[in-house]
């Protein structure tokens, strides 16, 4: 895949921005219609004026969202724009939208968007998701939809975030912004993607216990106890106001009993006294096996520098004829927020490890998308939390 990545740091004037970005594309004279923009920017950018700029100069669609922070040139970026152009030999791209989504109608959107996608380049060999903020239905919705419409097709994406209120969160496609519908970039023909996957598996305490009773975000009971008492087991205090920021480095790992896809991660976000349930960011399925994580700035560094080892490993052995030459790494918002005042130390492991030839581009998201499981070519892809995703192209 040929890449090039630019960045800005100009946040109000948009055509300023544009000029900064097309400017830093050092091989952008080189790209014709056929490729795709992505753009992963600061809350306070006019994200669809700036797409819309980049479509009009550039003659390509631009797809792309608001995010904590970017990845890209100088590894960690706050308060930036970073650009990305990916184009390919025998690579086609198409763009869809879906219509606004809500709790009971998001399979259909989904389905509709990527139907519109199918009829112009048949069934993606990589998707990249852009879903907003906020939505009414766990994040698992999107590949669970998409595995009956297209199974093994590899997903990659990240949920749309802001400086952490959580409310100017929004994704963008050529001039458009989007706070309720999400964008769906397919990519056909000669796409190879490789997928480097690690969440933080260190353990607060080995209570691993069976999840028995649950409904979709919701967890009841895990073992003989309801969920607020087997937190408590783990000496954690329950009575706390905002359980999302409470718990962000207590995720829970869950796994699946006979399987050897990735476990799942899920964050807590709500916590009721009087039931004793707990919910999350993504479904909770009855009959997996829960224990809960701590996770500290050692382990996410670890996890980091472990996954990029990982690909430089890979992308030295060869595979040439394959034409990488670009990491999209997605990092959820948790480990930018456990990070705290070193939430650039991760960036400059990706950069640190990037092999030579290669380009870097990212986001930290509210959540991730990628395949748990990815082997002979067919993924299975999952919805994740506090984890990081690299994926080679």
């Amino acid at each position: 895949m040929k890449s090039a990545v630019s960045i800005s740091f100009e946040l109000d004037d948009v055509q300023a921005a544009a000029d900064e970005l097309i400017a830093g594309l050092a091989d952008g004279a080189s790209f014709g219609p056929d490729a795709l923009g992505i753009l992963y920017c600061d809350a306070d950018v006019d994200g669809a004026a700036l797409t819309g700029i980049l479509r009009e100069r550039l003659g390509f669609d631009v797809v792309g969202m608001t995010t904590l922070a970017a990845l890209g040139p100088g590894g960690y970026n706050e308060m930036s724009s970073v650009l990305t152009v990916i184009a390919g030999e025998g690579v086609r791209f198409a763009v869809s939208v879906t219509p606004t989504l809500t709790g009971d109608t998001a399979a259909d959107g989904i389905r509709a968007a990527y139907s519109e996608m199918e009829k112009n380049i048949g069934q993606p060999a990589l998707l990249l998701l852009f879903p907003p903020a906020g939505m009414p239905f766990a994040g698992d919705v999107y590949p669970d939809t998409l595995a009956a419409l297209a199974p093994g097709m590899p997903l990659l994406g990240g949920v749309a975030s802001d400086d952490y209120d959580y409310l100017r969160a929004r994704v963008f496609f050529s001039g458009r912004d989007f706070r309720d519908a999400a964008v769906l970039a397919g990519l056909a023909g000669e796409v190879h993607p490789r997928f480097y996957l690690r969440h933080v598996t260190s353990r607060f305490a080995e209570r691993r216990q069976k999840v028995t009773e649950s409904k979709g975000t919701t967890v009841y009971r895990v073992g003989d106890e309801t969920f607020i008492e087997y937190l408590n087991g783990f000496g954690l205090r329950t009575d706390v106001d905002d359980p999302l920021l409470a718990f962000n480095s207590y995720p829970m790992m869950l796994t699946r009993e006979g399987t050897d896809e990735t476990p799942l991660m899920r964050h807590i976000s709500g916590l009721n006294a009087g039931t004793g349930e707990g919910v999350f960011l993504g479904n909770v399925p009855a009959g997996t096996i829960a224990n809960i994580c701590l996770v500290n700035r050692d382990d996410i560094l670890s996890s980091c520098r472990l996954s990029m080892e990982g690909l430089a490993a890979d992308a030295a052995a060869g595979d040439a004829e394959e034409g990488y030459s670009l990491v999209l790494c997605i990092s959820c918002c948790g480990r930018s927020m456990i990070l705290g005042t070193e939430s650039g130390a991760e960036g400059q492991i990706l950069e640190e490890l990037l092999p030579a030839g290669y380009r870097l581009a990212g986001a930290y998201c509210l959540g991730e998308f990628s395949p748990a499981l990815y082997k002979d070519g067919a993924a299975t892809n999952r919805f994740h939390n506090c984890s990081i995703v690299l994926c080679e192209l």
